[in-house]
């Protein structure tokens, strides 16, 4: 089957078409984070904004280098969210969004994508709902706590961060100005429960 015919093309463009919205959303969220002194969360916004325009590119190289068709207009009936709730929320409402991707959306896009013949799409899905499901844990774990007020604590010692002078201290709890270059918590590495060797849903190692 051509991808000009197919309904791969369509689920395509409604993947570039969300994938973009969810990279403004992140970067809309990074600067209310960065309002709120919430640097670092700021941070991990941004790269969640990263990686969601980066897949939003794949989608869109795909369209361009294999539909055969400079002036493509593809019609598409989709519904978004536009959900808009305070920072806190909305961590918990696009973790819902990243799961719903992960675990439902992409992975039915593969499975036709598959049953079209093009499994190289199939593949691209599979992979892309991979990263969609970090995204969802890492949102998840921002968003409980955050309502816990545990950001920077924790009931044994853990090794805290600066991540603007690079000051490092194993504490139960983050200072609120760093006893280094004295700038506020809000730039302390968040330090994720789920943060090892064999895991990979840590702020730092969110890439697409």
């Amino acid at each position: 089957m051509e991808l000009i015919n197919s309904e791969t093309l369509k689920n395509l463009t409604r993947s570039f078409a969300s994938e973009c919205q969810d990279g403004a959303k992140y970067q809309y969220m990074a600067d209310e984070a960065t309002t709120q002194k919430q640097e670092y969360v700021s941070t991990i916004l941004k790269q969640l904004a990263t990686n969601e325009m980066a897949h939003a590119k794949i989608f869109y190289d795909y369209i361009s280098q294999n539909a055969n068709q400079q002036d493509l207009i593809v019609d598409i009936k989709a519904s978004y969210p536009m959900s808009h709730a305070p920072l806190q929320q909305m961590l918990n409402i696009k973790g819902e969004d990243e799961k719903k991707q992960a675990q439902t959306v992409y992975p039915a896009f593969a499975k036709t994508a598959l049953k079209e013949g093009f499994a190289d799409v199939a593949k691209m899905f599979e992979e892309i709902s991979k990263i969609e499901a970090v995204h969802s844990m890492v949102l998840k774990e921002l968003y409980d706590r955050m309502s816990n007020n545990t950001l920077y604590s924790f009931n044994e010692a853990v090794r805290h961060k600066c991540t603007n002078c690079g000051y490092e201290e194993k504490i139960k709890k983050a200072w609120k100005k760093c006893p280094l270059c004295k700038k506020g918590q809000g730039v302390v590495k968040i330090n994720l429960c789920c943060d090892g060797n064999d895991c990979h849903c840590a702020s730092d190692s969110i890439n697409c």
